[in-house]
């Protein structure tokens, strides 16, 4: 059961048992990807995504969940116009008050729900130090450069390995959850930019590697149709940790 706490007053949630329940806080970004979607893409995508978690009901421990921090850091996104970054220290910062607040209110769990890429790696090395900081069990769930994806394959046409911005996966989804927002007149082939990153870290630009577009993928392979089956994925992925998380 999901519920967004800032439709509660402070009398409902102190009414609630808040030792058997969850915080959730989603993160996503503002930047470009590419000429087809808009700069909030990973945004809308976490909303589809929580909208269809809202009617789930496998979920049956209390969760609340948290107003999204809309930016990330972007920096490698920075040289198209409507990308906005928020520095690592930003983020920590953020995440740090609100898990201030949550030790404030003897808070026991609390899940990072991450929709942008360039927040990961940061994410992860944290997740370490703000569990022994602040004594509460934390978790991060992140669509990107994880292993949330590992599944996939059988749902797009291009290898999944290529399918990094703005691709197949993100302009399926959108043309399924959000199709007013997809400009498929700049759909193309050849504005398609599948990429395979380096096995090591390089410091990326997507203007470097998709000069004048952004896109790193392929999406004149996306449908609404897959969007559907992704949108899916998703939710039933999420639900599967969840359920592990809340069952501990």
């Amino acid at each position: 059961m999901l519920t967004e706490i800032n439709s509660l007053s402070w009398q409902d949630i102190d009414g609630m048992n808040l030792s058997e329940s969850c915080y959730l806080l989603p993160i996503a970004s503002l930047e470009q990807h590419g000429r087809h979607l808009p700069v909030g893409t990973d945004d809308f995508i976490l909303r589809s995504v929580l909208d269809r978690l809202k009617e789930d009901n496998r979920i049956t421990v209390p969760m609340l969940l948290l107003p999204a921090i809309h930016y990330g850091n972007s920096r490698e996104h920075l040289a198209f116009p409507g990308t906005v970054s928020l520095s690592n220290a930003t983020i920590v910062s953020i995440v740090e008050d609100v898990l201030f607040s949550m030790k404030a209110r003897n808070i026991k769990k609390l899940i990072l729900l991450n929709s942008h890429g360039g927040n990961t790696a940061l994410l992860n090395a944290h997740i370490k130090e703000w569990k022994q900081k602040f004594s509460l069990s934390l978790f991060v769930i992140n669509l990107w450069d994880s292993p949330f994806f590992d599944g996939v394959q059988p749902l797009i046409e291009t290898p999944a390995s290529l399918d990094i911005h703005a691709g197949e996966i993100e302009t399926s989804i959108l043309l399924e959850a959000m199709p007013a927002l997809v400009h498929r007149d700049r759909i193309s082939p050849a504005a398609d930019c599948p990429v395979r990153l380096k096995p090591y870290g390089d410091g990326w630009f997507s203007v470097d590697l998709s000069p004048g577009n952004g896109v790193l993928g392929a999406p004149s392979k996306a449908s609404p149709e897959k969007g559907k089956k992704l949108l899916q994925y998703c939710v039933d992925r999420i639900v599967e940790y969840f359920l592990e998380i809340l069952s501990n």
